[in-house]
């Protein structure tokens, strides 16, 4: 392939990625089955109402509004930007006791609300049996990233930290352990999303902090002269072009846009010695107290939780849904967690309010400042 057509692939991933997401959700009769009075009383207040304020990652802005109005004829005003940020404005809200926002989907960052009374029971507002029934869940119970497993539903479940190779320049077989890429044929040739700071990178850094210990990331990352990027499509396009061997830290979203567009050199390999970690992306819903638009905002909250909210969220982000029934074709195999493999959740209230921030820690003063 020239660096010319390898350009015009580049050049039209945007188009690429519309194809990948087409249709995210799909109008069901069922969905909404059993609810009775109290959810035809919850779906007329909502509608009173009219929309409903839902902030979370960008991309989910045109297919989750798109197809909740549709299913329920309720608007969505969606505020897109990053978690961090997102979950800044809602704690400044919170505090100040202008709420403007009714739900927001993210991370774990929203914890902090929790400890402080500022987070609404998600759990007693699921109305439906669609959602309520465990047979609808993988482990058969819903997935709760608190403690008290009622603030912040989790949507789905993934496998991260793989790491991504130039198939072309690393063979399969010749790399099936983390300390293979230690080996001197790799130094300068590993590209990694930047783990000095939150997101992909750094889970995926704190994977293996947990997993090896802090010397071996030290060793993987600064020893190897590891390239840092925070651009995680510029993170695979590195990779498809050759530039680097390997990458760390990138996500399926990114890695399946060059697959569609036909770029065969990408391969996605899991380690022997650790199978990866177990991420929620940005599938976590929370309700903040002094929500404008709480009628509104039970509705959606159980339509999210219902198989075509979830496969509007799943085909979207490429993770897979907790639910049983929802199982988009797009979302790739390596990202599903594996029957009878032992996974690191990183979704889990103690590992995220007390293991990480250490793990995080260590890790920026290992590699380095920012």
């Amino acid at each position: 392939m020239t660096r010319i057509q390898f350009g015009k692939i580049v050049a039209s991933l945007t188009v690429a990625t519309a194809l990948l997401v087409t249709d995210g959700a799909f109008a069901q009769s069922d969905w909404q089955s059993g609810g009775g009075e109290a959810w035809r009383k919850a779906l007329e207040a909502g509608r009173k109402e009219g929309k409903v304020v839902v902030a979370g990652h960008p991309a989910l802005s045109k297919p989750v509004s798109e197809a909740f109005e549709r299913d329920t004829g309720i608007s969505v005003e969606f505020l897109g930007g990053r978690p961090r940020e997102l979950a800044t404005r809602l704690t400044r809200e919170v505090k100040s006791g202008n709420v403007t926002i009714d739900l927001t989907l993210g991370g774990g960052t929203e914890l902090s609300l929790k400890d402080i009374g500022k987070l609404e029971a998600i759990k007693p507002q699921f109305i439906l049996p669609g959602v309520t029934d465990p047979k609808n869940w993988r482990g058969g119970k819903i997935k709760w990233m608190d403690k008290e497993e009622k603030y912040m539903f989790q949507g789905s479940n993934w496998v991260h930290a793989w790491p991504l190779f130039n198939a072309n320049l690393v063979k399969p077989g010749t790399v099936t352990n983390w300390a293979d890429l230690l080996k001197p044929e790799f130094k300068g040739k590993i590209v990694a999303y930047d783990p000095r700071f939150g997101g992909p990178g750094q889970a995926a850094a704190a994977y293996l902090t947990d997993t090896f210990g802090i010397d071996f990331v030290k060793e993987l990352y600064a020893g190897q002269k590891v390239v840092y990027t925070r651009d995680g499509r510029q993170l695979v396009e590195w990779i498809a072009r050759g530039s680097y061997a390997v990458a760390l830290g990138g996500i399926q979203l990114h890695v399946e846009i060059f697959k569609q567009k036909g770029i065969k050199n990408l391969s996605v390999r899991q380690m022997k010695d650790g199978p990866g970690s177990l991420l929620g992306g940005f599938s976590v819903i929370k309700q903040p107290v002094g929500a404008p638009h709480p009628a509104a905002a039970t509705v959606f909250l159980n339509w999210y939780a219902s198989k075509p909210g979830q496969e509007t969220y799943s085909r979207r982000m490429l993770e897979p849904s907790m639910r049983r029934d929802v199982d988009v074709d797009t979302v790739p195999d390596y990202v599903k967690p594996k029957p009878g493999v032992t996974y690191l959740d990183q979704y889990v209230e103690d590992w995220y309010t007390q293991t990480r921030p250490k793990v995080s820690k260590s890790i920026v003063e290992a590699l380095g400042g920012r």
